[in-house]
């Protein structure tokens, strides 16, 4: 190979070393399993299981949408009035977010076709699983009819969820169920950015049981080995 082509190879094998590099960055904060429903110009192209999940970029949030057809749609922005999505023509179109409660729902134009895009969230699994974990940390836990916006983070809902909202004690926390298995550092900051307020600890065999206060709501935040295994409505008195 000649001293000319090297020099020409080396910047190519570089520049896309920077690429997949940017991409692993990505982290993965949130996923679920879920069912969509694709309409273009009014007319159903898909109706069944899907995955979602949400990346973390940067300043950019990127929703990944998966049908199980083999459809791929990447959703990103720095909030909700201005996500984008990105063609097969690799030319970016604006998207309108539409918060239904029970389901997610994007549209946009590509210049041919007005894609309708609902997504409507069953199952969230923990996005950090490994081979080796236990059961109870890697499987999901059931929210059916739950939010897209409370499951997928505050780019969905364009804020922090109601402070009002509460459930029964032990009920698991919907909103939260995406931060099984992560780190304390990670947790902590999404619950305070989440709105929750720190209350107490109390040690347990093997991990602690600590208490976080928003509004009326008191949850407890439970971790083993010193990796988090459940977010639940604790009784309000914990949290005095």
């Amino acid at each position: 190979m000649s001293l000319k082509r090297k020099f020409v190879l080396l910047p190519t094998a570089l520049m896309l070393h920077s690429l997949f590099a940017s991409a692993a960055l990505a982290d993965t904060v949130a996923r679920a399993n879920g069912r969509c429903a694709l309409k273009q110009n009014g007319y159903e192209a898909f109706n069944g299981y899907c995955t979602v999940k949400q990346k973390q970029n940067g300043p950019t949030t990127v929703f990944v949408v998966d049908l199980d057809n083999g459809n791929h749609f990447r959703f990103s922005g720095p909030s909700r009035q201005q996500l984008h999505v990105e063609t097969r023509s690799g030319i970016e179109q604006n998207v309108l977010f539409e918060d239904q409660g029970s389901k997610g729902v994007f549209t946009w134009n590509d210049g041919n076709s007005t894609h309708r895009l609902s997504v409507k969230t069953d199952t969230v699994t923990n996005p950090d699983a490994q081979f080796d974990d236990h059961p109870s940390t890697a499987t999901g836990s059931d929210v059916a009819g739950a939010a897209v916006g409370a499951l997928i983070g505050a780019l969905l809902t364009g804020g922090r969820p109601a402070s009002g909202i509460s459930g029964s004690v032990g009920q698991p926390v919907a909103e939260l169920q995406s931060l099984i298995g992560g780190d304390p550092g990670y947790v902590e900051s999404r619950l305070t950015a989440s709105g929750f307020t720190y209350i107490r600890t109390s040690s347990r065999e093997n991990g602690t049981d600590s208490f976080w206060k928003r509004g009326g709501s008191c949850v407890d935040v439970r971790s083993v080995f010193n990796r988090y295994q459940s977010f639940t409505y604790a009784n309000p008195s914990n949290c005095n």
